[in-house]
Order: structure tokens, then C-alpha cells, then sequence
């Protein structure tokens, strides 16, 4: 990755005159409300006659421009937020076509929209090129690009159009700072993301509360947990963001507790939660299994307003779920007027996971049977399962040994073309391991695109318990020929294989391979499995 230029550190943040006179609402990430076109405007027809246009809806107003020669340049910027509303590359592009038309291709205003518009549109090879072929180029034109190639999952492009915009001697603001630090945090680069920040210490903005939400997210993707904090502690006014980016840096980073604490004082600085801080709150919550605190949150949120919110309601229904409030969470799941996939697939795993949890045989198998009957009930709904759900419900097949239900879901797994993903085909073959359809299991796991190192541990150790050591060793030494490397329960299954074969010298060298090798230290199942070979002398 290459580094910041040394030119940059002769640059000064301080926006110029013109980038300060362009509305920043074209930097903005999030969708605008419905355009009205209330405001009066007025289009040239061929023959010089001017007509007053007056709150058109979006089809009647691309369709006056149509022929019209010349039309006031504000008129665009509605038309062009609509298409982003819409989503409709078509449209952006006859107005495009009419922009060049009429002139207004030399008005830097429109022509910078335009970039941003292309790049919400997910085009950004026409992004690019209206760039390119901007009349003047400004700060806010750089960073539309930049934000562009970000949200499109382009972060080396931003990074080397950032790197570009230094070198001509362009001024960052907070935001072009902001948009670069993301994109360092996107490709995990921290030792280009410490560059930025040098950059940003250098012209003391640290304290600005972009840019240090950018660089605590940073921080907290590349698993350095107290630079992030001690960045969400720099900032001068911290917002809502501030708070749920630290709060989510805790929580993703092991430190739930941490991030439990952050919340009441957040709460106590006057700071009002959003939808995406109550979800991070309550995902901390998951991680302790604090069902206490959550019914706290599940309380606030009601009070304010996010009772109906989606993504609130899935995740204090999975807390309960995860805490084994199984009533509470059926609740939700049964007031719900409209179920997403996310809602069904968090009621299948939540089950699954009852299984883990539960006291005697008889509540696992009831709780296994509850996640067949709701993923029914999802295929009666006429919504289409995703991998997450095929991936769940084989696991929960696995559990209950119910070979017939696991064989009906690997056909719909055929039909739908979920079984190509690695996730699925994993659980494919680990439900066909533990129903005791060993052959089923190597077929499918031969049928595999792509193979993890759990998909070879599984198969290994699905050859080992079923008495076919030679099978389970010859497919450990083809992992290592492939590359993957093995982790602790590839070597339980190796060490189980060499304990059936009664290959005590085979068995050791594999020991010491782990732990000279992989440097995995020996545990108590390893031990078990060398100690039933001795016994077995």
C-alpha cells in the first residue's frame, strides 16, 4: 500500500472560498427525503419562450426538459436526488445527456453532483469519467469521488485518488479525512490509516467529530481497542455516532463490559440513542447474556419511538432468544405485522442454540423440533431461506439425528443453489457426519467448490468416528498439500484416526508436528486420544 506523499505535510486543512460556498448535502451518505419540487423554476423552449415550472412529480418533470433548450441549473439537483432515491441509473443518465445538451456540462456544481449521484448509483467507471472531465476540480469534488469508491467497495481507489488529490496540492477538509480514514479502516491498513493520523494531529482536528468517529472505527476494525477510545476521547463534541462506534469497538473487540459502561453516560451527556446505538447496545448485551440490562433497552426504545423498527425488534428478539427467554422472544416474533428473513433466520438459530443450552435430552429435542417446525412455516410464508438459514437448520438436523428432514433440505439446497456456498456445504456434510451417512458426507464434501479448514476438520473427523482412519489420515496430509492450515480439533480428529489405526509412532510425530509447527498446545482431548491408543496395546 503506498504511503502518504511527503508533499502532503506542506497542505493546510482549511477549506478555500469556493469549496466553502458548495453545499455539503452532496457529501451526504444517507438517503434524502422525497424531492416535492416545490420551488418555482422556468425551462427555454426551442423558440425563446420562457415556462414557469411549478412542483412537477418526478415522470412530468424529466419529461418538460425533454425538448426544452435551456433550464435553470437548480432544477437539476432534485431530479438527479430523485434518481438516487430510485436508484435509476437510466434516468441519471438521460439527464446527464440533457445536461451536456443545454450547456450546464461547464457548471462545476452540477457536474460535481453528477459524480456523487453516478457513485450512489453504483457506477463509478461514469463517475470517474464525469470527474475526469470535471471544468475546475474542488475539495468537495475530490471527496465525492473518494466517498464514491468507498461505499462501492473500492477502498484501494480511494485511498490512491486521496493520495492524488495531496500531491496537486488540493486542500482536505474534515470529511475528504474522514472518507480516506474509512477506507484505510475498510482494507485493514492501520499503518496507512496512523500516516492520516499524523496528518490529522499535525493540523490539530482531531477534535472534530468525523474524524474521530473515522478513526476510532479505524482502530476498532484493525483490534486496537485502546487507541479507539482514547480517539472517541479527543473528540470535542461527541454525537450519537461517537457514542455507537465506541460502544460497537467494545463490544467487537471483547470488551463488552466496557462497552456496557458507555451507554449510561451517553445517556447522561444528554445524548439521545439511535436505531444503530440501541442494536450495538443490545448486541453487547448478547455477549453477557445480560437479559437484565436488555429489558432496560427493549424499555427505552419503546419510549422512543423504535417499538416497530425492524432492526431494533430482531435484535431484542435474538437477546432474548440467546438468554433463553423463548416466550418473550415468541412474542415479538408473533406481533410482528411484517417478518423479514433476518426475524426467521434469528428464530431458527436462537432454537438451535436452546439446543446447546438445554438441561436433558428431552428440551434439546423439543427446541430442535420448534426450529423445524418455524423453518415450515418460513416455507409456507412463500419467503426464500438464505444460506444463513439452510447453514442453521442442517445444524439443528445434525443435532436431532434427523437424517429424513436433512435429506429434504439438501434437495432444496440444489434447487435454490445455496448448496455452492462453503457455509452450507459445510453443514451439509457435518448433518450426513453425525446422522451416520459417512459415504453422503464425503460425496458432498468432494462436490465442494471450496474447502475452509472447518470443512476439512469436519470430514476428518466424520472418517475418524466412523472407524476409517486410513481415509481420515490420507485427507489430512491432502489439507496440508492444499495449504490450509489445521487448527486444535483437526488435531483431536488425527490423533483419534491414529488411535483406531493403533499408529502410536504416526500418532506421535503428528503431536509433535502441532506443537512445533502450528505451536498449538496439547489439551485434554489430545491426551484422551493418545491415552486410548496406549490402552488399546
Amino acid at each position: 500500500m503506498a504511503s502518504v506523499p511527503s508533499a502532503s505535510v506542506t497542505c493546510t486543512l482549511k477549506l478555500d472560498t469556493k469549496s466553502r460556498k458548495l453545499p455539503t448535502s452532496s457529501l451526504a451518505t444517507e438517503k434524502s427525503p422525497t424531492v416535492s419540487y416545490q420551488r418555482n423554476q422556468t425551462i427555454t423552449q426551442p423558440n425563446g419562450n420562457s415556462i414557469p415550472l411549478r412542483s412537477p412529480d418526478f415522470r412530468e418533470a424529466l419529461s418538460m426538459i425533454k425538448d426544452v433548450t435551456k433550464v435553470e441549473t437548480s432544477y437539476y439537483v432534485p431530479l438527479l436526488q430523485e434518481c438516487i432515491d430510485r436508484n435509476s441509473l437510466s434516468n441519471v443518465q438521460s439527464i446527464h445527456a440533457h445536461v451536456i445538451k443545454t450547456g450546464t456540462h461547464q457548471d462545476i456544481f452540477v457536474m460535481t453532483f453528477l459524480v456523487n449521484v453516478y457513485a450512489k448509483c453504483g457506477t463509478m467507471e461514469e463517475a470517474k469519467k464525469v470527474f475526469d472531465n470535471l471544468p475546475g476540480i474542488n475539495v468537495v469534488s475530490w471527496t465525492s469521488l473518494m466517498s464514491g469508491y468507498v461505499q462501492n467497495s473500492q477502498p484501494e481507489l480511494a485511498i490512491h485518488i486521496f493520495i492524488d488529490m495531496l500531491e496537486v496540492g488540493a486542500y482536505p477538509t474534515n470529511v475528504t479525512l474522514g472518507t480516506a480514514i474509512n477506507a484505510c479502516a475498510t482494507i485493514g491498513s492501520i499503518k496507512l490509516g496512523k500516516q492520516i493520523h499524523a496528518y490529522v494531529v499535525k493540523y490539530q482536528t482531531e477534535g472534530d467529530a468525523s474524524v474521530g468517529n473515522s478513526l476510532c472505527s479505524l482502530y476498532s476494525r484493525c483490534g486496537s481497542l485502546d487507541s479507539a477510545i482514547k480517539t472517541f476521547k479527543r473528540i470535542r463534541e461527541k454525537n450519537v455516532i461517537s457514542w455507537t462506534t465506541v460502544i460497537g469497538a467494545c463490544g467487537e473487540n471483547g470488551e463488552a463490559v466496557r462497552g456496557l459502561r458507555c451507554f449510561p453516560k451517553m445517556l447522561s451527556e444528554g445524548v439521545q440513542p439511535n436505531e444503530f446505538t440501541l442494536t450495538s447496545i443490545l448486541s453487547v448485551c448478547c455477549t453477557m447474556q445480560s437479559s437484565g440490562v436488555g429489558k432496560q433497552v427493549h424499555s427505552l426504545s419503546i419510549k422512543l419511538g423504535y417499538e416497530s423498527n425492524l432492526r431494533v425488534r430482531n435484535s431484542i428478539m435474538y437477546l432474548y432468544l440467546k438468554c433463553g427467554s423463548i416466550d418473550e422472544a415468541q412474542k415479538l416474533f408473533d406481533g410482528k405485522k411484517h417478518v423479514s428473513l433476518v426475524t426467521w433466520n434469528a428464530m431458527i438459530a436462537g432454537h438451535a442454540q436452546m439446543m446447546d443450552l438445554a438441561k436433558d435430552d428431552l428440551s434439546a429435542h423439543n427446541s430442535g423440533t420448534e426450529a423445524l417446525n418455524i423453518f415450515s412455516k418460513l416455507n409456507r410464508s412463500g419467503m426464500k431461506p438464505d444460506l444463513y438459514t439452510f447453514s442453521s437448520i442442517l445444524t439443528v438436523c445434525s443435532r436431532l439425528v434427523a437424517l429424513e428432514q436433512g435429506e429434504q433440505i439438501h434437495a432444496q439446497t440444489l434447487k435454490t443453489g445455496f448448496l455452492s456456498d462453503v457455509i452450507v456445504g459445510t453443514a451439509l456434510v457435518n448433518m450426513y457426519n453425525k446422522c451416520g451417512r459417512i459415504e453422503r458426507a464425503s460425496k458432498a464434501f468432494v462436490e465442494m467448490s471450496t474447502r475452509t479448514m472447518i470443512s476439512w476438520t469436519s470430514m476428518i473427523t466424520g472418517f475418524a468416528n466412523h472407524g476409517q482412519s486410513q481415509q481420515a489420515l490420507q485427507l489430512f496430509e491432502d489439507m496440508l498439500l492444499s495449504g490450509v492450515r489445521p487448527n486444535q480439533i483437526t488435531f483431536v480428529g488425527v490423533l483419534s484416526a491414529c488411535s483406531s489405526a493403533g499408529v502410536v509412532y504416526q500418532a506421535l510425530n503428528y503431536l509433535e508436528m502441532m506443537q512445533k509447527d502450528y505451536k498449538i498446545k496439547p489439551v485434554m482431548d489430545h491426551y484422551i486420544c493418545l491415552i486410548e491408543m496406549f490402552v488399546r496395546m
